[in-house]
């Protein structure tokens, strides 16, 4: 049973790339609701390897509180997937070990045009984040941009979005305070952590989305994760690592 949740785990996470577009999921996957465990115990992670399960991607990376930093985008029916059917077990797995979980888009833009896009988008999300309101445009995000329905022939990707104009009357519309939203979005903090999201998802060498970092320092090698359980074992043993 574990290499079948090994392969369904792969073919559900294949990832959009900056050289390919995100290929559609293929196959379903048993019920995560298993992989909620307890911390992991050195027998259990004893197996896991650097170069084969993760590896070093920031030496000098360093944290105040353990944290799992997932870079995703609404582009990606990888993402999709991971936010609908495995976020929902694995946060809750990880919070209850005493770590912390975060999300930042990514920016795999090929084009200027697309660039423009992306970085309003970017500038979007890490405002509701501040915010405290991204549940509210995720599903709409997704929908849109492509990664909902596996649309990825590039012809209807966030069709009329092209600019941050464009995404906050998106957000509005799914219930997104709009006075708050525009106090927040052209603030100095914000920019930073849009800067910010850009050069670590160059430092940490994100080529790959949903890609998932701890502690600013080990990138996690999904394809060599053989279920959802054993991904938050992964998780917890970088974490303390």
């Amino acid at each position: 049973m574990k290499k079948i949740l090994g392969i369904a785990l792969a073919l559900m996470l294949a990832g959009c790339s900056e050289s390919a577009p995100e290929a559609p999921a293929k196959a379903e996957t048993a019920a995560p609701q298993a992989a909620a465990q307890a911390a992991p115990k050195a027998a259990q992670t004893s197996h896991f390897k650097e170069g084969v399960h993760y590896q070093v991607v920031n030496p000098a990376g360093k944290v105040e509180q353990p944290t799992i930093t997932e870079f995703f985008s609404f582009y990606c029916g990888g993402c999709y997937n991971m936010e609908a059917r495995f976020l929902p077990t694995i946060v809750p797995a990880l919070e209850e070990q005493g770590l912390k979980f975060e999300q930042k888009h990514v920016n795999f833009a090929r084009n200027d045009a697309d660039f423009q896009t992306y970085q309003a988008v970017i500038r979007a999300f890490a405002t509701v984040q501040e915010m405290g309101e991204a549940g509210k445009i995720k599903d709409p995000m997704f929908a849109l941009m492509g990664g909902k329905d596996h649309n990825h022939t590039g012809e209807k990707h966030g069709e009329g979005i092209n600019s941050l104009a464009d995404v906050r009357a998106i957000f509005v519309e799914n219930g997104v305070d709009a006075a708050k939203f525009d106090a927040i979005a052209e603030t100095p903090a914000i920019t930073e952590q849009v800067e910010l999201w850009n050069k670590e998802q160059r430092l940490y060498q994100v080529g790959s989305i949903p890609a998932f970092v701890v502690n600013n320092k080990y990138l996690i090698n999904l394809n060599n994760v053989q279920s959802v359980g054993e991904l938050v074992d992964l998780m917890a043993y970088l974490a303390t690592k």
